[in-house]
């Protein structure tokens, strides 16, 4: 009697532990290939940031958003401002700072020009509603978009 409880719970065990992974098959046949009841569960995987990784090299630093500033150094580049609070970077609130200054709403074109070459900045991941410096003033060049609406640039001078 005890086996057969031990093997009651250990079904038991595996079945919830299936139906809670199940929506990762769904990463290896696509969600429209679910049952609708799992295909409810499924969620898509996110984009990532691999569309930047054909110019944006190791090592190169972008000027990005939180979010974004969040995943861009998993591939390899550094951002401004860390994505989460880093208590190793002494001067991490001045570069949230810089951050702000280069996105933030009537900042004038020398202070945002001079936030770029303070960090050696050679690339911008930003959506058009961000702000920042416009594109087509000789700064910037449009170089691939991604997901969201969102646009790398290239920092040209």
């Amino acid at each position: 009697a005890r086996r057969n409880v031990s093997a009651g719970v250990l079904t038991a065990a595996l079945a919830a532990g299936v139906w809670g992974q199940v929506q990762a098959v769904g990463y290896v046949v696509g969600g429209g290939a679910l049952p609708r009841v799992v295909e409810a569960k499924y969620s898509a995987p996110w984009a990532g940031y691999h569309w930047i990784t054909r110019w944006v090299r190791y090592g190169d630093v972008v000027m990005a958003r939180m979010y974004p500033s969040r995943q861009i150094p998993a591939y390899g580049a550094y951002t401004v401002a860390p994505g989460y609070p880093d208590f190793f970077l002494p001067d991490g609130g001045r570069r949230e700072a810089a951050v702000r200054t280069y996105f933030g709403a009537g900042v004038s074109r020398a202070r945002r020009l001079g936030v770029l070459r303070t960090y050696h900045v050679r690339w911008v991941v930003q959506r058009p509603s961000d702000g920042g410096l416009p594109v087509g003033g000789g700064v910037l060049r449009r170089v691939a978009s991604g997901p969201g609406g969102q646009v790398l640039y290239e920092v040209t001078r």
